[in-house]
């Protein structure tokens, strides 16, 4: 199979402050991200080395890169990087907004905080960010090479690393998810009364009943 050398062994080592070397190496990246005197580095074959500067006070949280790209968290913004636009690319987070969880993979890479869905493209080091309402809350996470959705009490919420930004769709009040799927290459959402189909190649969600 063509993408099992992205199956990962993953090295993180995490800093509390911007003094401290961090370093992020997978197997099968195209990225290698660490932070020195004041500034995010990441060095591929075809971009060199690249940075970006951290602010005074700004404090690094984690990091980590697979294939594309590569991200450092920090107390105040999600920095990307991609080996594809050959630089950095940076979102801000809101006051106190808390990250709970993180998936990165070859060609994208998502974050999820208690207000905002971000999304990073590797092809063109583009973030997206999706709002959640006041009374949303994130159930799972499905996720593959292809794509990702989120199920949550209100909606499904879908991303793709190479059209559109995120799409959702709404639930009716008593549509309840019954099962999710992956079928080449294609993430399938199955509900009470319907048929969700997510792709790559997709801009958002194709609906049968």
């Amino acid at each position: 199979m063509a993408l099992v050398h992205y199956h990962r062994i993953f090295l993180l080592l995490i800093c509390s402050s911007w003094p401290t070397m961090v370093q992020a190496v997978e197997l099968g990246t195209e990225v290698t991200l660490w932070v020195e005197s004041g500034q995010a580095v990441a060095t591929s074959q075809l971009s060199g080395r690249r940075e970006i500067p951290l602010g005074a006070q700004e404090v690094v949280i984690s990091s980590g890169a697979n294939g594309l790209n590569g991200i450092v968290v920090t107390s105040r913004r999600l920095l990307g990087f991609s080996s594809r636009a050959l630089t950095w690319t940076k979102i801000e987070l809101g006051v106190n907004e808390k990250i709970l969880e993180r998936k990165i993979l070859p060609t994208f890479m998502l974050i999820r905080t208690d207000r905002d869905l971000y999304g990073f493209r590797g092809v063109n080091g583009l973030w997206l960010k999706e709002a959640l309402g006041v009374r949303e809350k994130v159930h799972r996470l499905y996720s593959n090479d292809y794509g990702a959705v989120f199920l949550t009490n209100e909606r499904v919420v879908g991303f793709t690393p190479l059209l559109g930004g995120f799409a959702s769709k709404p639930l009716d009040v008593h549509e309840q998810i019954v099962g999710v799927d992956n079928d080449n290459g294609l993430i399938l959402v199955s509900t009470t009364r319907r048929t969700l189909v997510l792709g790559s190649r997709l801009s958002g969600w194709e609906e049968f009943e």
